[in-house]
């Protein structure tokens, strides 16, 4: 992820100069200090970035195919959504959840309360400003402690090792299954429902000095990411297949919650820091801009051209392959993807996030987005990649498929370079005139077997025609 981790951050106490537009782009050396006086003084934290909570873009928010993306379905998380009439019951609900996550603690709530209130200032400063002044600081203190612990309690419970099934239980008896469901893209994934992870950290780390946000994160971004597609492959993954993932995410530091806002930020920068260490996600440098532009489109185009679609080994999404194959013929290789409406509104929060201000300027989720909404763009498209086992949905219709990937909001305008290496070789394939004419020929000619057979039928026919005639010439003496 070295391409992330640029930019100048700003100190506590305003040192150095410039704006931090990339997620990594912190001083290793810098330090997330929490001091605990042997009394009962309140923890008290130091703000670790200048970077805000920001809002959706507006431009994403007013268009009409992205409607419902960006907003909570069933509970509000910080101040940006809090009081929406539409969230009240989950609202009920967080009080209880709240004392049965610190029943366990040795604690008291007002213990969590006291300091929650010792950092409310720099809680609030991680909001745009003016989106808080309408609450005092007992309020907003509030509001972070009952978010901040249904939030923990929630990641934990849907960790390996750290599920707590009173909780689980008791969230779907108040919600409902449908909406339990619906939570973890309410409370993990939308940019704009969101506590700081410092906020988590200090909850977690005064119910238990065992709880580790970052080693909590790591197991269930290894349950839910990594190993997704080994799942779907093979059964359920074993144990110390799981167990050695999540180690290997621990050893390389990839996750460091001190350096990161929020959750959304966390599962953007995972997915591309996995991508971007797999040397087939490759960027190119393009020196010139008629370079970087491409005249191949979908994968129906493509397959007529000698390039076929085939369901990668690498278990990571945004990882796109090409290869030669038998002279006139190539491989292109895409990793599974599941497109249902839960995905849509996840990738949709992704790039709302790069397009944020003071964050990641290379946007390679929306590059991604664009690869594929290049690739597909008709039913055929659809019915290809599914018939390739690569792509996955519910949807009753093929062109539904098509219309919900092609909502996903996206802009022309992106890096160019990403993906640029996989995008040249196509092209190259795609210019070689003798490549492409075998490959049309085969496939407009001898797209089945029965074309192949009959070809075959028909060439012996003439063969023995030949011979025949032949002979009858030149008879045998």
């Amino acid at each position: 992820m070295d391409n992330f981790e640029h930019g100048i951050t700003r100190g506590v106490n305003g040192e150095g100069s410039g704006n931090s537009y990339a997620p990594a782009a912190i001083n290793t050396n810098d330090t997330f200090e929490v001091v605990v006086d042997a009394g009962m003084e309140p923890r008290r934290t130091e703000k670790y970035l200048e970077r805000r909570m920001e809002k959706v873009p507006l431009s994403m928010r007013k268009c009409e195919k992205t409607k419902g993306y960006f907003d909570p379905r069933v509970i509000s998380i910080g101040p940006y959504h809090h009081g929406k009439e539409e969230l009240q019951n989950a609202e009920r609900i967080k009080p209880i959840i709240a004392q049965l996550y610190i029943s366990n603690s040795g604690r008291d709530m007002d213990e969590f309360r006291q300091n929650i209130l010792g950092i409310v200032d720099i809680a609030r400063s991680y909001y745009l400003e003016g989106s808080t002044d309408e609450y005092s600081d007992q309020e907003f203190a509030e509001m972070m402690l009952l978010d901040g612990l249904f939030s923990s309690a929630y990641i934990e419970c849907m960790t390996s090792g750290y599920e707590d099934e009173t909780i689980t239980e008791e969230l779907i008896k108040h919600l409902g299954l449908l909406d339990f469901e619906i939570l973890e893209i309410d409370v993990l994934h939308l940019i704009e429902n969101q506590l700081p992870l410092q906020v988590i950290e200090l909850l977690m780390s005064l119910k238990s000095n065992h709880n580790n946000l970052t080693e909590i994160l790591a197991t269930y971004w290894a349950e839910r990411n990594l190993s997704a597609s080994m799942k779907q492959d093979m059964g359920e993954l074993d144990t110390g297949e799981l167990n050695r993932e999540i180690r290997e995410l621990l050893d390389s530091k990839r996750i460091d919650c001190k350096k990161l806002l929020h959750y959304p930020e966390l599962f953007w920068l995972q997915q591309n820091k996995f991508s971007e260490s797999n040397h087939d996600c490759e960027t190119s440098n393009v020196t010139c801009m008629w370079d970087s532009l491409f005249s191949f489109r979908s994968i129906t185009e493509l397959k007529a051209k000698g390039i076929y679609v085939r369901r990668s080994t690498v278990y990571d999404q945004r990882t796109i392959k090409f290869k030669p194959f038998f002279f006139f013929f190539g491989v292109l290789e895409l990793s599974p993807v599941m497109v249902v409406p839960e995905f849509i509104m996840i990738i949709s929060n992704q790039i709302a996030y790069e397009w944020t201000p003071n964050n990641p300027n290379r946007q390679p989720t929306m590059a991604y987005v664009n690869f594929m909404k290049s690739l597909i763009s008709s039913a055929e498209d659809v019915k290809e990649l599914r018939a390739k086992n690569i792509l996955f949905s519910p949807c009753t219709s093929d062109e539904e498929v098509v219309r919900m990937i092609d909502n996903i909001p996206t802009i022309v305008m992106e890096d160019l370079n990403i993906y640029g290496t996989v995008k040249q070789r196509i092209q190259k394939h795609y210019n070689n005139k003798a490549k492409t004419w075998i490959a049309e020929l085969i496939h407009n000619y001898f797209n089945s077997p029965w074309a192949f057979i009959t070809f075959l039928a028909a060439t012996a026919v003439i063969i023995m025609s030949f011979l025949q005639t032949y002979f009858t010439i030149n008879p045998s003496k």
